[in-house]
């Protein structure tokens, strides 16, 4: 096998110091990069399944640009001006920062004061809502706490929603202009602003709207201007940007509070769009937060968690497992707006470096057990849509969201993964049913037949491809998969079992104990502190001692393969600990475990520990106070900072964060 230094990496680059967005979403439309400074949001996007991908409707867009970061000019931005005697509108001026709270852990909600150029302050308060189960989100604006500078008893306002709509993007990973063209025009049928990207018929479309009348403009960068009437802007995609304003005017005096609500529905063409905006003023911005919070309560960490009082149920680490959960739920998981199937990615937010792609080991051992502990329907859901559309690369690196062929290389652990989860929800639920499902019976039948292919011809271990951080291996059988294949072997003869197959149920028990006998014959090295649990070998007495966060040596005991106080497994974790361990980052403010992929410390290292029982001072502290990527999941933060270095916007490690965030909640309580 290759050394280390010659392997072929695809490895993340830094980010620097990075501002943190503010995210929310639901599973129709995601609104990844809400500026904390103005409540600007750099993109709106859709999970599109022709596309493979997302469709995001961006302010700015450069092909060349490194998005990774952050976005450039927002694609759209709410605003209030003051109107003056003679008609004329002013911005107000924003007086101080604004001050962010959540609702419900996932529902910002800023606050602010700002002031006229006449001198008159206002109390300012905008929620960002994406209503649970609908094609959309509202923008709901308001005003009080009126303070008069003058002898004036009221003061007129302007409260609208402005954009620029610079491109229209497909991204997979990588973002890149599409071949359409942008239309902007009003609806007068529907009474709202229409923003469609279409190629040869609609790809997808934008409808913005009021709930109070509204005047409106579109103009583009080449000079035309269409205010009011049905006229219509097309530009090519990419060749000029669009910009856009929807206001309604108020008047405010003392002691009273005016709300705006604007919303933004998306739909597969501009006459869903329109209309679905239509049914989303009807149904009004209140009953449509309290639906959505009341969902989301029913379903938070927070709500099932064993606290002893109200007050323990509001601690920050709890919020931290129920924001994570949120958004796992919604940034890990999507509905395709053309199909309208549920979709499994990586992350909905194109600050993710491999974004808007499906990975069996992400989805199913990192995000599932999440959504399982939150919703078990969904949870069930998760399941069938996975077995039945990614089956067929069952066991390979990672898919496109219809489940055709991404990035190829045979990984032991994405093909266990599929099993794992599935016992897992029979373990929860008792649903042994599931298995008799067609598409899983399938998946099952895949599963022994790929396993199958990837034995030694001797010895009861299994080879991989590349290693859980998806990079080539130095030696092929790696302890921590084989573990994985023996539980889903162990599974495997459960459901058999159940299903009253006798044979097959003990042939999976038998493969299950004679890779049990193999891992302990063959993956025990000589380590530095004795005896221990090697990485990987060649099954020709070479070993290679090292460990990778995302699928570590310190699970098995979470995976049940040895008990916390065997002396193999001890001796691991000191090593891992260790400074013979040469990604070990022992010396900071934030402690862990790096790898090959990145050196910088692992927030999923600290996840294992607490998961398998064994956490210290500093994985706890990790997961408890690291800003990450303002509070959610990252791949790896900066060692000084706990600000994310690598991995932004980690949606599928969002949710087992959550549940380490939970187990360490649980255990003080």
């Amino acid at each position: 096998m290759k050394p280390a230094s010659d392997r072929i990496l695809t490895t993340p680059s830094e980010l620097g110091d990075v501002l943190s967005p503010l995210v929310t979403g639901n599973e129709w439309v995601a609104l990844p990069d809400i500026s904390p400074s103005d409540a600007g949001v750099g993109s709106m996007n859709i999970v599109h399944m022709a596309s493979r991908g997302l469709v995001e409707w961006v302010g700015e867009f450069d092909e060349g640009q490194d998005r990774h970061t952050g976005p450039g000019k927002p694609f759209v931005r709410p605003f209030v001006e003051g109107i003056t005697g003679a008609g004329r509108h002013v911005r107000t001026e924003i007086v101080g920062d604004i001050e962010w709270t959540w609702l419900a852990r996932w529902v910002p909600v800023g606050r602010c004061r700002l002031r006229t150029p006449d001198g008159h302050e206002c109390v300012a308060r905008i929620t960002i809502c994406a209503p649970v189960g609908e094609r959309g989100c509202m923008f709901a604006l308001e005003l009080s706490e009126l303070k008069l500078a003058s002898n004036a008893e009221d003061v007129r306002l302007c409260l609208g929603l402005e954009g620029h709509w610079g491109a229209t993007v497909n991204t997979i990973f990588r973002s890149r202009l599409m071949h359409v063209t942008n239309h902007a025009y009003y609806s007068t049928w529907t009474n709202s602003l229409i923003l469609e990207a279409r190629g040869a018929s609609s790809i997808g479309a934008l409808a913005l709207s009021a709930d109070l009348e509204f005047d409106w403009r579109i103009q583009s960068d080449n000079g035309s201007s269409k205010p009011g009437g049905e006229q219509s802007l097309a530009v090519l995609n990419g060749s000029s940007e669009i910009s856009f304003r929807l206001s309604s005017s108020i008047t405010l005096v003392p002691n009273q509070r005016r709300l705006v609500t604007f919303w933004i529905t998306a739909n597969a063409d501009p006459d869903g769009a329109g209309t679905t905006n239509v049914h989303l003023r009807r149904i009004g911005a209140e009953a449509a937060l309290e639906k959505t919070l009341s969902w989301l309560a029913v379903r938070a960490h927070s709500s099932k968690a064993q606290s002893a009082s109200e007050e323990n149920r509001n601690d920050e680490l709890l919020a931290r497992a129920d924001r994570n959960l949120h958004f796992c739920r919604f940034f890990a998981h999507g509905r395709a707006i053309d199909t309208e199937e549920l979709v499994m990615l990586t992350s909905r937010s194109y600050r993710y470096y491999v974004s808007a792609a499906f990975w069996p080991r992400d989805t199913f051992l990192w995000a599932f057990p999440a959504m399982l502990a939150s919703d078990s329907a969904f949870a069930r859901d998760v399941l069938v849509a996975g077995f039945r559309r990614h089956v067929r690369n069952m066991g390979v690196h990672a898919h496109y969201i219809d489940g055709t062929l991404l990035y190829p290389g045979f990984e032991l652990d994405q093909l266990a993964s599929y099993v794992i989860a599935l016992g897992t929800y029979i373990e929860a639920t008792g649903d042994a049913s599931l298995a008799d499902e067609a598409e899983i019976a399938e998946g099952l039948a895949e599963f022994d037949r790929a396993l199958a292919s990837h034995r030694h011809s001797d010895i009861a271990l299994y080879r991989t491809f590349l290693d859980p951080s998806d990079d080539p291996v130095q030696y092929p059988y790696l302890t921590y998969d084989n573990v994985l294949a023996w539980r889903a072997l162990r599974i495997m003869s459960r459901i058999a079992r159940s299903q009253g197959r006798t044979y097959l149920a003990e042939r999976s028990a038998v493969m299950a104990q004679a890779t049990e006998s193999a891992i302990l014959r063959h993956c025990i090295a000589q380590g530095p502190f004795g005896e221990m649990f090697a990485w990987s070998t060649d099954l020709d007495r070479n070993y290679e001692l090292y460990d990778n966060p995302p699928g570590s040596l310190i699970l098995l005991p979470y995976h049940g393969f040895v008990d916390a106080d065997n002396e193999y497994y001890v001796n691991t974790l000191r090593f891992i600990a260790s400074d013979l361990n040469p990604y070990a980052c022992s010396q900071s403010t934030y402690r862990g475990a790096g790898c090959v992929h990145s050196k910088h410390p692992w927030p999923m290292h600290a996840c294992n520990m607490v998961l398998a029982g064994v956490a210290d001072a500093s994985a706890i502290h990790l997961i408890e106070s690291a800003p990450l990527d303002g509070g959610l999941a990252c791949e790896t933060v900066y060692e000084a900072t706990g600000k994310v270095a690598t991995g932004s916007a980690f949606a599928t490690f969002a949710g087992y964060l959550s549940l380490a965030a939970l187990r360490i909640h649980e255990s003080r309580t």
